[in-house]
C-alpha cells in the first residue's frame, strides 16, 4: 500500500478550511447570507395634554387675581359639553385646594344646590344667578366659563366674579387645540345641537329649528305669566329643606298678590298658629340674604326681598315687588347649607 504524507502546511490549509465551512452553515443555516439585524429605537415619551395645561394655565391666573384667603366657589363651564365641563371644574377646584390662595367650595355642597336649583354644569347660568348661587355657598368669589368648539381648536373662557359687588376681578381665555383628552370627553356629545327625526337639526342654544328644507323656524322664548291679584292658600303648607332634609319648621301659609306687591306668608308649624318670629329657622328677615327664583327662567336674575313684617297670626311676611311666574324656589342663604322652599306653585287665586 502507498502511503500518503501530508506535511505540516498541508495540514494548516486543511484546518482553514474545514473552519470556513463550519462557520458559514452555521450563520445562515442554509448557506445563504445572514440576515441583517435591526435596532428598535424606544417610543418617545407623551408629552403633557395640552388640556391639561391650559387648566394649570388658567389656575395660575386665577391665583393671581382672586384676593388671598377668599372662600371660592367654581360654578359652571358651559357650552353643551358636559363631561369635558365637569373635568375641567374638577381640575380648577383641585389646582384651587392643593395652591392653598384660597379656601374652595366643597364640590359635594355644589352640587346639592345644583340640584335642588335644578341648574347644569355646562349649561348657561348668567352671572346675576351665578352670584346668588355664591351667596347661598357663601362664597366671596364665583368662578366660571365656557368652552366652545371652533374649527377643530376648543376655546375655553374663565371668569371670576365677586360676589357682593359683582366686578370682575379677572378673565382668562385661551385656545387648545383637540387633544386626546379632550377628543375622549366630548365623544359622545354633540356641538350643542340635536338632530330631530325628521332631518331638522335643533339648535340648543338659541331655541331654533332648521327644517329639512333649508327653512328656520324661532322657537319662542319661555314668556313669564302674569299673576292675577289675591290670596293663594296652600295645603299641606309647602315645608322648607335644608341640605337635602325637611327643617320642619318652617311652612308656606299663603301667597297674597295685590298689585306689584307679592307677599309670602311663612310660619313655624305645618298646622295651626306658629310663631315665626321664633320658631322658623330665622334669618328671613334679613333682606340680603333672601331670595325668590323663577324656576321656569332661571337665566333670568332672581327677585330680592323689599321688606320684611309680622302679622297678629305668627306669620312672618316676606314682600317681593313685580314679580312673574307660576313656580318658584325661595331661597334663604343666610345658612349653608341653606334653607329651600322648592318648587311652589301657583294657579288660581282661593280668594279675589
Amino acid at each position: 500500500m502507498k502511503r500518503i504524507h501530508i506535511g505540516i502546511f498541508g495540514i494548516i490549509t486543511l484546518i482553514t478550511l474545514i473552519t470556513a465551512c463550519a462557520s458559514g452553515v452555521s450563520s445562515s443555516g442554509s448557506g445563504s447570507a445572514p440576515a441583517a439585524r435591526t435596532q428598535t429605537a424606544p417610543a418617545a415619551p407623551l408629552g403633557p395634554d395640552e388640556l391639561d395645561e391650559a387648566i394649570r394655565e388658567a389656575s395660575t391666573y386665577l391665583n393671581g387675581r382672586i384676593p388671598q384667603g377668599n372662600k371660592v366657589a367654581f360654578i359652571n363651564i358651559s357650552g353643551g359639553f358636559p363631561d369635558l365641563a365637569n373635568y375641567i371644574l374638577n381640575d380648577l377646584s383641585r389646582h384651587g385646594v392643593n395652591d392653598g390662595i384660597f379656601s374652595v367650595v366643597d364640590r359635594a355642597l355644589l352640587d346639592q344646590v345644583r340640584a335642588e336649583l335644578n341648574f347644569n354644569l355646562s349649561g348657561e347660568v348668567d352671572d346675576n344667578s351665578a352670584q346668588a348661587i355664591g351667596r347661598m355657598l357663601g362664597a366671596q368669589t364665583i368662578v366660571s366659563g365656557s368652552v366652545q368648539r371652533i374649527g377643530t381648536m376648543y376655546r375655553l373662557d374663565v371668569k371670576a366674579i365677586e360676589v357682593q359687588t359683582a366686578s370682575i376681578q379677572g378673565q382668562w381665555g385661551k385656545n387648545i387645540p383637540n387633544g386626546t383628552t379632550i377628543a375622549a370627553l366630548t365623544e359622545n356629545t354633540s356641538t350643542g345641537t340635536a338632530t330631530a327625526a325628521s332631518g331638522g337639526r335643533t339648535q340648543a342654544a338659541t331655541g331654533s329649528t332648521t327644517t329639512a328644507s333649508g327653512g328656520t323656524t324661532q322657537a319662542a322664548a319661555p314668556t313669564a305669566a302674569q299673576i292675577a291679584n289675591g290670596t293663594y292658600t296652600f295645603w299641606p303648607r309647602p315645608g322648607a329643606v335644608r341640605g337635602g332634609i325637611e327643617t320642619k319648621k318652617d311652612y308656606i301659609v299663603k301667597i297674597v298678590v295685590r298689585g306689584n306687591y307679592f307677599n309670602i306668608y311663612i310660619t313655624s308649624v305645618a298646622v295651626g298658629r306658629g310663631d315665626a318670629n321664633r320658631g322658623t329657622s330665622g334669618a328671613w328677615e334679613l333682606t340680603n340674604n333672601v331670595i325668590l327664583q323663577d324656576v321656569d327662567r332661571l337665566s333670568r336674575p332672581p327677585y330680592s326681598m323689599q321688606s320684611y313684617a309680622w302679622d297678629g297670626e305668627g306669620n312672618l311676611i316676606l314682600t317681593f315687588q313685580n314679580v312673574t311666574g307660576t313656580r318658584f324656589n325661595l331661597i334663604n342663604s343666610y345658612h349653608n347649607p341653606p334653607v329651600i322652599f322648592e318648587e311652589f306653585s301657583l294657579s288660581e287665586p282661593d280668594e279675589p
